[in-house]
C-alpha cells in the first residue's frame, strides 16, 4: 500500500467515529474473515484474543509480533477498507518497544491500533498511567515521522481488572483517559464497562471518543449511540460464535454421517 492511500484510509477511519452513529466493528482474526467483513463494513479491526487463538497462542502478546505483522500485511493487501490492529500493550513494557511495534504495524499498512494499560511483564495488571502515556507519545511521534495520522485507541482496564467498586473503576478510567488524551490518544476503549448509566457518565467525563466492547449485559447499539458512544467492538465473540457453529456442524456430521444443512455442497 502506498503512503497516500494509507493516509486516505486513516482519514476515512477517523471520520467514522460519529456521535449518534457509532462505528460498529465486527472483529476479524484472519484474512478470510477480514474479506468477508469488508463486504459490508466500512472498516476492519482485529481482536488480539481471536488472532492469537487462530494462530495457536493464548492472548496476552503470546502470538509473535512477526506473525502479527505478517497477518497485517496480508490483511491490508486483501481488503479495500481501513484496517485497525489490536496491538495489545505494544509488545513491550517501554515506550521504545511500543513505538518499534507500531512502526512495524504501520509499515504493514494499518491505520489504527488499540494499546492497553492492563498488561505488563506478561501479567494482567494496571500499569502506571504516566508510563502508558509515554507509550502513546512515542507511538504518536513514530506515526508522524511515517506521515500517517494513526488512530490510537487507548484501552484502559480498571473495569476488566476489578480495580474497585463500579464508581471507583469509573473515576480511575476517566482519570486515565485524560492522561492518555494529553499524550496524544484519539479514542478510549473500556472493556468491562457495561452499565448504561455509567457509560453515559464516562462519555461526559472524557474528551475522547468512547469505545465499548460487547460483553454480556452491554446495552443495545441504539442505546449506546444515544448516550454518545462513538465506537462499538464485538471483540472475540464473532470468532467464538463461528467456532461454536463449526463444532456443532462437525459433531452433526460425525453422528449422522450426513452433510447436514450447513454443509450441503450445492446449497
Amino acid at each position: 500500500m502506498d503512503a497516500t492511500t494509507q493516509q486516505q484510509y486513516a482519514e476515512a477511519f477517523r471520520a467514522l467515529h460519529k456521535t449518534g452513529d457509532p462505528l460498529v466493528l465486527f472483529n476479524a482474526w484472519d484474512v478470510a474473515t477480514a474479506k468477508a467483513i469488508a463486504k459490508s463494513s466500512p472498516a476492519v479491526a482485529t481482536s488480539s484474543g481471536a488472532v492469537a487463538a487462530a494462530l495457536g497462542y493464548a492472548d496476552g502478546e503470546n502470538a509473535p509480533l512477526d506473525m502479527v505483522e505478517g497477518l497485517v500485511a496480508r490483511m491490508t493487501a486483501s481488503v479495500p477498507v481501513p484496517v485497525s490492529i489490536d496491538l495489545e500493550a505494544g509488545y513491550g513494557d517501554t515506550a521504545e518497544a511500543a513505538a518499534h511495534s507500531a512502526a512495524r504495524i504501520l509499515k504493514a499498512g494499518a491505520i489504527g491500533i488499540n494499546i492497553e494499560d492492563g498488561l505488563s511483564g506478561g501479567r494482567r495488571q494496571l500499569v502506571d498511567p504516566a508510563q502508558h502515556g509515554e507509550k502513546i507519545r512515542a507511538v504518536r511521534a513514530t506515526a508522524q515521522k511515517l506521515g500517517i495520522d494513526l488512530f490510537i485507541n487507548a484501552r484502559t482496564d480498571p473495569f476488566l481488572l476489578k480495580f474497585g467498586s463500579p464508581e471507583q473503576c469509573l473515576n480511575e478510567a476517566a482519570r486515565r483517559a485524560r492522561i492518555y488524551a494529553d499524550a496524544g490518544a484519539d479514542g478510549i476503549f473500556v472493556p468491562g464497562l457495561t452499565e448504561l448509566a455509567l457509560i453515559e457518565r464516562f462519555v461526559q467525563l472524557t474528551p475522547l471518543p468512547v469505545n465499548i466492547m460487547v460483553t454480556q449485559g452491554v446495552p443495545d447499539i441504539a442505546d449506546l449511540a444515544r448516550v454518545g458512544v462513538r465506537r462499538v467492538s464485538l471483540g472475540p465473540w464473532p470468532m467464538m460464535a463461528a467456532m461454536r457453529v463449526i463444532g456443532q456442524a462437525a459433531a452433526a456430521v460425525a453422528t449422522s454421517k450426513q452433510y447436514g444443512a450447513l454443509l450441503q455442497p450445492n446449497g
